[in-house]
């Protein structure tokens, strides 16, 4: 299947007519005719009933005609959007991380080298729904209702002390968790919202010693050795080796993380930057921690 069988298709379906078609194409009739022919051969099925001189689209043309009319205005817009190079005016761009704050530095490192127009506005304080709008880009982990919700990543949840702690299981039933001394993040936070919500569903409450609403402290904490706590197998892969790992069972604790945006129809700078860190994501996902 080529781009041009693609052409020749839609104009043949909004003309009704492969002589009129062929006549907008500059091209021979039998050329057409042809083309048409390949195109639903190749995909084995008819595309037009015949009346005549005059083609409809059947029910299969006209599914197949919404994703391609589709696709190629969306590869025109692509086009025009690099034809004569791209634009080198300074564009801001704004980024509400409600997770994955370690992957901050990678995020601006790698914006700074293959967009060096932008300039990169990040956030991490808890906004409410209503300013969601403001930014360009919000990482979460729950979708944001009346905005676009792309996800880019998904991760087990594992339970994790110092080895020097006394502790030492690889699997550890729920209900295991409510006898010990456990390390958390303030009850606002996103990461602690999913794992009360796990709990809660299992009618287990925790017995939290330790609190903090900064994910640096809650790791010193784990690494201090003085109690158990939560660690998202990707985004906190940074921890330290001295760090145990063990599974939740039967149920695993995971989570996904949502690229959101509240625009609906991205520039071409922000649909640069949404594929920039779509990749950033994906290629912390082929190193999570392992158990």
């Amino acid at each position: 299947m080529n781009l041009n069988q693609l052409k020749y298709f839609v104009v043949v379906a909004n003309q009704e007519s492969i002589t009129k078609a062929a006549s907008i194409l500059y091209v021979s009739q039998p050329a057409v005719s042809k083309t048409i022919k390949q195109l639903e051969d190749e995909l084995n099925t008819k595309l037009f009933d015949r009346t005549g001189r005059t083609l409809k689209l059947n029910r299969a043309g006209k599914l197949f005609y919404s994703y391609v009319n589709d696709s190629l205005e969306e590869l025109n817009r692509g086009i025009s959007a690099v034809k004569g190079g791209l634009d080198q005016t300074q564009y801001p761009v704004s980024l509400l991380m409600e997770v994955a704050s370690p992957f901050i530095p990678n995020i601006v490192t790698n914006i700074k080298e293959k967009f060096p127009n932008v300039r990169l506005n990040i956030a991490q304080h808890n906004v409410r729904e209503t300013d969601f709008k403001q930014f360009d880009f919000i990482i979460t982990s729950t979708p944001l209702q009346g905005l676009t919700n792309v996800p880019v990543l998904k991760e087990e949840i594992f339970v994790g002390w110092n080895i020097n702690y006394g502790y030492s299981q690889h699997f550890i039933k729920p209900e295991e968790l409510t006898s010990e001394k456990m390390i958390g993040l303030s009850p606002d936070n996103p990461l602690r919202v999913t794992i009360d919500k796990y709990f809660l569903k299992r009618d287990i409450t925790l017995n939290y010693k330790y609190e903090a609403d900064d994910p640096a402290t809650v790791r010193g904490i784990i690494e201090a050795g003085v109690g158990l706590s939560f660690i998202p197998s990707v985004t906190w892969q940074t921890i330290d080796s001295k760090v145990q790992l063990a599974r939740l069972t039967p149920d695993p604790l995971q989570r996904t993380i949502y690229l959101a945006s509240p625009h609906k129809n991205l520039s071409n700078t922000q649909r640069e930057i949404s594929n920039e860190l779509i990749l950033i994501f994906l290629s912390f996902q082929r190193s999570e921690l392992k158990i």
